[in-house]
């Protein structure tokens, strides 16, 4: 699900993982073909051309006007990747820290579900790995399949060419208009500014070497004016 800085809409950094995971498999298998569908409507059409700057050559945005109903998101969803032979997702896509859509997306489609993906091995089979206290759970996909992905040093999104993001601004972006799905019977009553926000804290970097450092920090913890 992207975040939003500013004007601009970011891949959050699951999925940039989950995009990772998949970009690694299709260079790997080059007869697979890897869409990518991107939520947002067209106000995430400028994020969808930087996924076509990896090589990804469907890319799509799909709107979703009920984002807060992860039911309804799963739905939506399901109605998009129905038919993927491997959909990959990140764990928290479009709910925050509740993790719920990837697993719903799973139930929705009748798929295995395989969750928190860290690590994949493309040769001579695609093989998923993710992390269980000491012990490494690999899995072998030979089915379809719904995988999640949390973000790992051996999954960071690669940087496209710059050449390939020069192509990518003529890239044709396909449009999703969201269909209806199956009521759920919530309704979103409202929404509200969080009373008692945290106010913006004042950061500085302290200069100088180690010990004027600490001397201002000192300083700084008896509340005198540095």
């Amino acid at each position: 699900m992207p975040l939003r800085s500013g004007d601009r809409l970011l891949l959050s950094p699951f999925d940039e993982a989950a995009l990772e995971l998949g970009l690694k498999i299709r260079d790997a298998r080059p007869d697979v073909e890897l869409s990518a569908i991107v939520a947002g409507g067209s106000e995430g059409e400028k994020l969808a051309r930087s996924i076509c700057a990896l090589r990804v050559a469907d890319v799509s945005t799909l709107a979703l006007p009920d984002a807060w109903d992860q039911a309804a998101t799963a739905q939506r969803l399901a109605q998009a990747a129905h038919g993927a032979d491997l959909i990959l997702i990140g764990r928290e896509f479009g709910d925050c820290d509740d993790g719920l859509v990837p697993p719903m997306l799973a139930a929705i489609l009748g798929l295995p579900f395989f969750g928190r993906a860290q690590v994949v091995q493309a040769e001579p089979d695609v093989r998923l790995m993710r992390e269980a206290g000491s012990h490494e759970e690999w899995l072998t996909v030979d089915r379809p399949l719904v995988v999640s992905a949390t973000n790992d040093r051996r999954n960071r999104l690669r940087k496209p060419l710059m050449k390939n993001v020069m192509q990518a601004r003529q890239a044709r972006i396909a449009h999703r208009d969201a269909r209806p799905v199956a009521a759920t019977g919530l309704q979103l009553a409202g929404s509200a500014a969080l009373a008692g926000m945290r106010s913006i804290t004042d950061c500085r970097m302290i200069e100088g070497d180690v010990q004027e450092q600490a001397h201002a920090l000192a300083a700084l913890l008896r509340g005198e004016r540095v």
